[in-house]
């Protein structure tokens, strides 16, 4: 047997420092690029793969499948894929990997990498392509890849065709580059075109003996080839200084705390909080709302807001603002009408994350190190009266719903966010559709149970891939999770129920069946019958009993609060993937938001 054929005969096995053994592909030129993809991704720390099965991408997903080291699950529906790699990196703030094909297959991954541009989210895209010479020619499934996502990629390389006049360190620097882009601050999606020409799959063809001699250093570690080191973003003295000036001169002022994205985050934000004594808005997706020792939280801030608390503009002199995506529209308004003379935002990108345009002072900085060195230059708040009141209220505000809500055992939408927050089991997780799910949860949630990591597509708030995201989130957080979304999202990503199946995690969804769009009811709109119904209500007339059935999940369909309660109980004790079906009324529910609200008017 010749030196070529004992070296390279099938595949290279590489010997690592410690005995570990990893293998490449050298079969041909392909499968070597398709190997040094995936093991310096893994290399990297990122190793969990989303495939959706195709051609042009075969070097890529043979080189998932044969290293023992690569985590993965195999997608057919490419917007499911990309939205379930988002869910996953909420839960772990770190990239999946997403693995297509050539031509439109790719394109499917537009609305979550759209939503993970705006919202921060870690998210490497590997798209298969055909050669730059079949580019224009009418060639089969061949579109113009890439600059595919526009501006809604960090970074973004069209990785050439496998060739051995190109060193192979290029590929290993290329993906060092991209995953480095995906993490910093703020974290987003990359997108690496990868061209291939044919053989795709690993049939032998012959590769130069001297073409990995120079990889000798990279093959005896574990290690990256190229080590970036973690970028953060520097608290600046004087803003530090400014702040603390602002706040020590201020008698009137709110902490507002939006989605933050780590427990570092949130515990430097309780801090802050508790140093502060501040009264503290809390968002549902801070990871603060539904559970938090501190008194001076004030849960239930959106239904106080109903009530002129704030009449006076003077009274609310600043407002700071930890984190993005405050859910609360009445929040909006509260800064549009008071316009407090500091309007404070400190978050971790660069952003504008001002809708109101009343942004006085932007900060930029590592969220934990700024809390950090802000802390020891504020002075004791003075004015605990405020604090008490909205305290008061709130408590106030959670005896009304409750009353409100369960004086009978008739089911609601707000009911049922209620039910969840009180009885989602410690271990679980829980994602929050778009529209009424999340705000329903936002207003209505109880405050004084365990806290559990809370997620929601805020980026562009999209109805789209909402129980991909949830299962992403769970294989992320390695738990069981709640899903609480509205008809229409679940009709919208009915496909991605077919994730489950590859799931050891359990997905309880819980389904608002109001056969149509809920959230229009609430909008000027609804006014105008002729065109309400047909082209905003949208009546569909479908029950999921039967999607149950189909995707072989369990399937619950209380009547009754009581009913839901035993229902959502059953569910998360059996530890089964299951769907929960709840009929509502659109004019009823929003009649009952609309009598809810004024019974808290009138009580504040």
């Amino acid at each position: 047997m010749g030196c070529r054929d004992a070296l390279f005969e099938a595949s290279l096995h590489l010997s690592w420092q410690g005995g570990n053994t990893m293998t490449l592909d050298v079969s041909n030129i392909n499968s070597l690029w398709g190997s040094l993809i995936v093991e310096e991704l893994i290399r990297n720390g990122v190793d969990y793969f989303v495939i959706s099965p195709g051609s042009r991408s075969t070097p890529l997903t043979a080189a998932v499948a044969r290293n023992s080291q690569a985590r993965k699950i195999v997608c057919f529906d490419e917007r499911g894929a990309a939205f379930h790699a988002i869910g996953y990196a909420r839960a772990t703030r770190n990239p999946a990997v997403l693995i297509s094909t050539s031509g439109t297959a790719a394109a499917n991954y537009y609305p979550a990498v759209i939503e993970a541009f705006t919202d921060g989210v870690p998210m490497i895209v590997l798209s298969g392509d055909r050669p730059p010479e079949l580019r224009q020619t009418g060639a089969n499934q061949t579109i113009q890849q890439f600059n595919l996502y526009g501006e809604y990629v960090k970074w973004q390389f069209d990785l050439p065709c496998p060739d051995e006049k190109i060193s192979p360190q290029m590929v290993l620097t290329t993906i060092d580059q991209a995953v480095y882009h995906a993490r910093k601050l703020p974290s987003g999606p990359v997108h690496l075109n990868c061209m291939f020409r044919e053989p795709l799959a690993p049939t032998n063809a012959y590769i130069s003996e001297m073409y990995s001699a120079s990889l000798t250093r990279w093959q005896e570690k574990q290690k990256p080839y190229t080590q970036y080191t973690p970028s953060q973003v520097q608290p600046n003295e004087v803003s530090v200084s400014q702040l603390a000036e602002i706040i020590n001169q201020t008698k009137w002022g709110v902490l507002a705390v939006g989605q933050l994205k780590s427990h570092a985050d949130i515990q430097a934000v309780s801090k802050l909080a508790e140093k502060l004594q501040w009264p503290v808005f809390t968002d549902i997706q801070s990871g603060m709302r539904l559970e938090s020792t501190l008194t001076n939280i004030i849960h239930y801030f959106d239904p106080i807001l109903l009530t002129n608390i704030f009449n006076n503009k003077q009274s609310l002199e600043t407002v700071i603002q930890i984190g993005s995506h405050i859910t609360s529209k009445r929040f909006l308004q509260l800064i549009e009408t008071s316009q407090p003379e500091n309007h404070v935002v400190i978050i971790d990108d660069p952003f504008r994350h001002d809708p109101a345009h009343n942004i006085s002072l932007r900060i930029e900085a590592s969220i934990p190190l700024f809390c950090e060195q802000l802390l020891p230059n504020l002075n004791k708040f003075e004015n605990q009266h405020f604090v008490t009141k909205l305290h008061q209220q709130s408590q106030l505000v959670n005896q009304i719903i409750d009353d409100f809500l369960f004086s009978s055992k008739q089911i609601s939408e707000p009911a049922v966010a209620r039910m969840i927050s009180l009885n989602i089991p410690t271990e679980h997780g829980l994602f929050l559709a778009s529209s009424m799910p999340i705000r329903d949860m936002d207003m209505y949630a109880v405050c004084d149970r365990n806290s559990v990591p809370v997620a929601a597509n805020r980026g562009t708030s999209g109805i789209e891939g909402t129980i991909a995201s949830s299962s992403g989130f769970a294989v992320g957080l390695n738990s069981p999770v709640t899903v609480l979304i509205g008809d229409l999202a679940f009709l919208y990503d009915l496909n991605s129920l077919a994730l489950l199946k590859s799931l050891s995690q359990p997905l309880v969804v819980v389904v608002i069946n109001n056969n149509g769009g809920g959230i229009f009811s609430f909008l000027p709109v609804a006014q105008f019958s002729d065109i309400f119904e047909p082209y905003f209500g949208v009546p569909h007339g479908v029950e999921f009993k039967q999607a149950a059935q189909m995707f072989g999940i369990d399937y619950y369909h209380p009547q009754t609060t009581d009913e839901f309660i035993a229902a959502y109980q059953a569910a998360t004790n059996h530890q089964h993937h299951a769907i929960i079906e709840v009929t509502t009324n659109r004019e009823e529910n929003y009649a009952l938001h609309q009598a809810l609200q004024k019974k808290i008017i009138a009580e504040l």
